[in-house]
């Protein structure tokens, strides 16, 4: 004899029923887990956390790592057009079995693709260690690289700025004597020249891995405040703007190749 259909209880009807099947057959996998940042270990002896500087404001990225002060600074350079996953290779065999206490990163002028990504691994190792971050810009730590040795209490820090002109800034001592500015080579006053780029003006070259040397220095002197977020400094518009009329809209049309 069949067993009598007893059908579904009464609470449940049949479309809140479907519902619920529904909603289970779309529901989406749980996220899968991301493997945790390596948990660092203090430096053995030293009881001060590391100090990582980053510059990537060059075709080629320089790495300065402090492991405290009064140590020297161990460098590590690239060659030229880096990429991306280079730099944090470099960056994860540099902080292997250390802990930092602070990343700076150089803010620019530079090379856009260059800054975005110093910066972006900058701020994601401050956030993966939970220490601080500063930046300082690029003529900054030209003038503190070179600052002692040329002696001239007005020095102007010059870096390329693209299309054959120059980003410079004055400085006095360590002070800014003005805002930053791009002229072409021509036009720049007779003072004391430091910078990349600055070999054909008769002036100090400054290399990457002397401006990464800087800033470690000057975050150790106090003279960097931590933030919250960098800010890329550019000094121009990328070359590569948005449409001045979107595709679509009227007489777009009018601007593809005729068949």
């Amino acid at each position: 004899m069949a067993r009598p259909c007893r059908g579904p209880p009464p609470h449940c009807h049949p479309h809140h029923r479907d519902r619920r099947q529904r909603r289970q057959r779309t529901q989406l996998p749980p996220p899968r887990r991301r493997r945790p940042w390596p948990r660092a270990a203090r430096l053995p002896g030293a009881g001060v956390s590391a100090v990582l500087a980053i510059d990537t404001a060059s075709p080629a990225f320089a790495l300065a790592f402090d492991e405290g002060p009064g140590e020297d600074p161990r460098v590590v350079e690239s060659a030229a057009d880096f990429t991306h996953a280079s730099l944090l290779a470099a960056v994860e065999e540099r902080l292997r079995g250390a802990s930092l206490s602070a990343v700076v990163a150089v803010c620019g002028p530079g090379s856009y693709s260059g800054l975005r990504a110093g910066i972006a691994t900058a701020q994601g190792l401050a956030l993966a260690q939970g220490c601080d971050l500063a930046g300082i810009s690029t003529l900054e730590a030209v003038a503190a690289a070179c600052q002692s040795d040329t002696g001239a209490p007005l020095l102007t820090a010059v870096h390329p700025a693209g299309r054959s002109e120059l980003a410079v800034q004055d400085f006095r001592g360590l002070a800014h004597d003005g805002p930053m500015r791009i002229v072409a080579p021509d036009d720049l006053r007779a003072a004391a020249l430091a910078g990349e780029g600055a070999g054909a003006l008769r002036g100090r070259e400054v290399l990457p891995r002397d401006r990464a040397v800087a800033a470690l220095a000057r975050f150790r002197a106090g003279a960097l405040e931590p933030v919250a977020e960098l800010t890329a400094i550019y000094l121009r518009d990328p070359n590569i703007t948005a449409p001045r009329r979107p595709f679509g809209s009227a007489g777009a049309q009018d601007r593809l190749p005729a068949r």
